[in-house]
């Protein structure tokens, strides 16, 4: 027979987990304790499970940006004088604009390149990118340079910069909840929304993985296995 899973008293889960993040759980469960740690390590399975989707998505876009710079581009990765990272174009606040972006670009490459050999290659560095480079791939200032003449093609006729930017936004910083294993309830997260959005996030930029991937997933089990009825709708508890 397998062994019992050892108990854990609310001392040693405050030691462990601290005191705020304790509370938190213990909130949502009444005061109950048991059911404190049962919800606890529901949200990490939901997190575990979720993390793998968006880590599917963030490979799906990483790719598609990938294609369509590299259209125009071909090196634009491991050549630090590309000439991605040199354009500006409009008055000259704009300009300085997507000069200071471009700098920082250029900085998230030498990032990504640490670690690898000496001549890393172009799908190296591509993958070694975070989420966060991609995202500023499409703020404001950088749609006559980047937006307009280039990524803009890796969605279907008429997606607005303005919607891809605002997903991608949101979509990174529920990724980084998910890894720090952050409650993904609340009203503050909105477990319900930030899914929806990697759905669509998804659907825009490859709806084929998108399908396979959901078919796939683990995450709808998870979700389903929350001990406290409603804690996961977007007007949950916060």
């Amino acid at each position: 027979m397998p062994n019992p899973v050892p108990a854990l008293d609310a001392a040693q889960a405050v030691r462990w987990l601290s005191a705020p993040r304790y509370r938190r759980y213990l909130r949502v469960a009444a005061d109950d304790h048991t059911l404190a740690m049962e919800t606890y390590m529901w949200n990490s399975r939901v997190a575990a499970a979720g993390i793998v989707d968006v880590g599917h998505l963030e490979i799906a876009i990483r790719n598609a940006y990938d294609r369509e710079l590299s259209r125009r581009y071909p090196e634009w990765a491991v050549d630090p004088q590309s000439a991605l990272f040199q354009l500006e174009q409009g008055v000259q606040r704009a300009r300085a604009q997507q000069h200071r972006r471009n700098q920082a670009s250029l900085a998230r490459l030498s990032d990504a390149k640490r670690g690898l050999s000496s001549r890393p290659t172009h799908a190296e560095v591509v993958a070694a990118l975070t989420f966060g480079f991609w995202s500023t791939l499409t703020v404001g200032e950088r749609a006559p340079t980047i937006w307009n003449p280039i990524l803009h093609r890796a969605f279907p006729k008429g997606t607005g910069r303005a919607r891809v930017h605002g997903l991608v936004t949101s979509v990174v910083k529920f990724r980084n909840r998910l890894a720090h294993n952050e409650p993904v309830f609340s009203t503050r997260t909105g477990l319900e929304n930030r899914l929806a959005e990697v759905r669509v996030l998804f659907e825009l930029i490859d709806p084929d993985a998108y399908f396979y991937v959901a078919g796939h997933s683990t995450l709808g089990a998870a979700l389903d296995s929350c001990p406290i009825s409603g804690l996961t709708s977007a007007t949950g508890i916060d």
